[in-house]
């Protein structure tokens, strides 16, 4: 039996997983250049944990603009709404493949609803 997220480190798997699979997808590996490096990479997901542990346990941990870097990447690289869709599947097979439990669950539905807020904000489906 799978133990639900808990922990920055469980957080830290389910990134390092999702990114593994960002990385293989042919639909979505080209908007994750930059993260080839191992360096820049690191920070990154430090990053992201820092917003998933603040979206699931509200620890305060991340203090940026989850949108802006969205909205310059589109700028450059016209973001579609079948690259969400990818997106939150790949997050939902790397969450899955460790986790279930109510904070699993709960990350699956905040994933959704990012998606779906960045989606009108990027002006690619209506409220």
């Amino acid at each position: 039996m799978r133990k639900d997220i808990h922990s920055r480190d469980d957080l830290m798997l389910v990134v390092r997983d999702f990114y593994s699979l960002l990385f293989q997808s042919d639909e979505l590996k080209d908007f994750f250049e930059d993260f080839k490096d191992q360096e820049v990479l690191d920070k990154h997901l430090k990053t992201l944990v820092d917003f998933w542990d603040n979206t699931l346990f509200y620890s305060g941990s991340y203090k940026k603009n989850a949108m802006k870097p969205h909205i310059e990447l589109h700028e450059k690289k016209s973001i579609h709404s079948d690259h969400f869709n990818e997106w939150l599947s790949l997050l939902t097979k790397a969450i899955d493949k460790n986790f279930a439990g109510v904070n699993t669950q709960t990350m699956k539905n905040r994933a959704l609803s990012i998606a779906r807020v960045m989606k009108i904000k990027l002006g690619l489906e209506t409220s």
